[in-house]
């Protein structure tokens, strides 16, 4: 107990000096319906009120005024001199303003690194270019970077559009842009050139790998696809020479079913040829794209690449930012610190929303006892945002963001209600696999069951994405079909619910499982927790890997969690290690077999060596506890954003 003390207040020293913001949603509680609707009414006119003030000419100024200088009161207090009306609402539009301005020119920066490496990189630049993608930029720069892959693939895909849409505005009549058209036209190329590319590259390869002492296993693997393709290159050329001089609607999806298509045809539709056939393409247009795309990204204008913020923003979709001053468009009781002190004493407020000639309307706004609890420890709040709801319901959002220290979010009251439902044998080492959701999305090495609310959600995933998305997607076609235009959008509104129904079922899961993780490691006592990291890539892929991979709860933040939480709870930090995630699941632990997955048995497989049954997802636990990990780095956590 004297440890657990020690290690808090430590804990409490060290964060002390660094506040953070966390956002909770909080509860609007209304006369009856109607009264509901009215206040929603008044809010929606209020978020058109702010998106008029975001015209094209005011956005100019802004990401001029923001290049002079980048502080938010300097910036919001010169652009509201324009603006005269409503104070309170020029600030709340012109804070979202601030904050993607901010966004653009911290795009801009990224683009500007983007192509400093390309420029470095001749390989990955012509990939670049024509596909709008490149595996090894992607990684490299996820790993710079600290962000993650979607992030960057998003990056490499939007700026090669916006650039191609510079080109061929500037180069119009002095360039062949045909040739640089994404996802388009590619220059014109003959069985020799690309008999001659296959040469090419396979000879570069042998030179490179020579002077590795020893090559790895992915190093040997591609150095045979790329022999097995010059062995069949009477198959393979004239499957190229079509695919470069053919229209493409995507490039990078398209040469995917083509590295298909030429695996069955040679014989071996196991072999993944994707790579090494991109690679071929590569050297194909090498020549070509090198004599004009350096000097074209040398002279690119970052600034041009980059659109300006809310080109196509959404009519009345911001929220509006109640900053605690005097003018005020929604009332409140109070400024900001007399606001906390209400809610700590009662767990409540009133907001009035005023309309000209027309009565005041009041709702009340509670606290969640948890956000309740966030209070008593400290935290105070900084602002509210007040949105509006959409059809049916027109139920008003309301968020709060409480500031404070690290120590004032700290709950232990999910950790202790999975406590009890964990057995008490003691493990130093955990390791655990996380799969799709169901049964078995948390396996560790030790036998732990799922919690039945755990449990629930992902059953309830499961029932909309495999059963209720389906009918409803059969019914919205047929019903267009029918031309049926009133049941069409019926069924298109539902799905798009559905779809938001799945999504928070996924956040909820998100929201749960750390605790869960944290109960685990504190009821084990464990000392260090291992976890792999996944690197597949399912971006435009649709097989079963793919949709297990995007129903994963694999994210690093939810190992951190745990990990803050177990520490806070045990006295001491729980270290946080990552292993190899290659053939965690198909080498028996026990024997060292290998398990053969067959199509359908994702949970149970049999062992070549002991033809026992084994649970997959028990044995990737026990192998990744097992295996030898990488200490992750004390990362400071919670993160200090919102």
């Amino acid at each position: 107990m004297g440890t657990q003390t020690t290690f808090k207040s430590q804990t409490s020293t060290r964060t002390s000096l660094k506040t953070v913001m966390r956002s909770y949603q909080v509860i609007l509680k209304c006369v009856n319906q109607s009264h509901r609707e009215d206040i929603n009414q008044r809010i929606m006119e209020l978020e058109e009120q702010q998106h008029l003030l975001l015209t094209p000419q005011v956005v100019k100024k802004a990401i001029e005024l923001y290049r002079t200088n980048p502080k938010e009161r300097f910036f919001t207090r010169q652009l509201c001199k324009t603006v005269g009306k409503s104070p309170n609402i020029a600030q709340s539009a012109f804070h979202w303003l601030y904050i993607a301005i901010k966004g653009k020119i911290d795009k801009e920066k990224k683009v500007q690194g983007l192509l400093s490496f390309l420029a470095k990189k001749p390989q990955q630049l012509i990939e670049w270019v024509i596909f709008g993608r490149s595996p090894y930029s992607e990684r490299s720069l996820e790993n710079y970077w600290g962000v993650k892959r979607r992030y960057i693939i998003n990056l490499l895909t939007s700026s090669r559009f916006q650039t191609d849409s510079y080109w061929r505005k500037k180069h119009k009549n002095t360039y062949f842009t045909d040739f640089l058209q994404f996802n388009d036209s590619l220059p014109f190329s003959t069985q020799t050139d690309i008999l001659q590319a296959l040469d090419d590259t396979l000879f570069y390869y042998k030179h490179e790998f020579s002077l590795i002492p020893q090559l790895t296993k992915n190093q040997k693997a591609f150095l045979k696809k790329l022999q097995l393709l010059k062995k069949e290159q009477n198959t393979v050329v004239p499957f190229l020479t079509s695919w470069i001089n053919s229209h493409q609607t995507s490039r990078w999806k398209s040469l995917k079913e083509l590295a298909e298509q030429l695996a069955t045809i040679i014989g071996k539709p196991s072999r993944k040829l994707f790579s090494a056939v991109r690679l071929i393409i590569v050297f194909t247009l090498f020549d070509h794209y090198m004599q004009s795309v350096p000097q074209l990204i040398k002279a690119l204008p970052i600034a041009n690449i980059v659109p300006p913020p809310f080109k196509r923003k959404k009519k009345g979709r911001l929220p509006i930012k109640l900053l605690i001053k005097k003018d005020y468009v929604i009332i409140r009781e109070g400024n900001a610190q007399e606001l906390t002190e209400q809610f700590k004493k009662q767990g409540w407020t009133e907001f009035g929303f005023p309309r000209k000639g027309k009565q005041r309307l009041t709702a009340q706004v509670h606290f969640p006892p948890k956000v309740l609890e966030y209070l008593n420890n400290g935290a105070h709040i900084k602002v509210f945002q007040v949105s509006s709801g959409k059809a049916p319901s027109f139920k008003p959002c309301v968020d709060v963001v409480l500031e404070g220290i690290p120590a004032c979010f700290y709950s232990s009251m999910l950790l202790h209600h999975y406590l009890s439902q964990i057995p008490s044998k003691k493990t130093s080492i955990i390791g655990i696999d996380i799969n799709r959701l169901g049964q078995y999305m948390v396996a560790f090495n030790t036998l732990v069951d799922l919690p039945p609310d755990l449990l629930a959600l992902a059953t309830h995933y499961d029932h909309l994405s495999t059963k209720v998305i389906d009918e409803l997607n059969r019914g919205y076609l047929r019903k267009r079909k029918e031309r049926d235009t009133y049941g069409s959008c019926k069924l298109k509104g539902e799905l798009n619910r559905v779809y938001i129904r799945r999504r928070r079922i996924l956040r909820e899961i998100t929201r749960l499982l750390p605790h869960f993780l944290a109960a685990v490691l504190v009821k084990k006592q464990c000392k260090v927790l291992k976890i792999e990291r996944l690197t597949a890539d399912p971006t435009g892929t649709k097989g079963a890997l793919a949709k297990a991979i995007y129903t994963m709860p694999d994210n690093l933040f939810i190992y951190k969690k745990a990990v803050w939480l177990a520490s806070l709870k045990l006295g001491y930090n729980v270290k946080l290690e990552t292993i190899n995630p290659y053939h965690t699941s198909t080498i028996h632990h026990r024997c060292g077999g290998s398990l053969t997955r067959q199509k359908g048995q994702y949970d149970v497989a049999p062992c070549t060596k002991c033809s026992q049954q084994v649970n997959t997802h028990l044995n990737a636990a026990k192998n990744i506890a097992s295996l030898q990990g990488t200490l992750l780095p004390l990362d400071p956590f919670p993160s200090s954003h919102a």
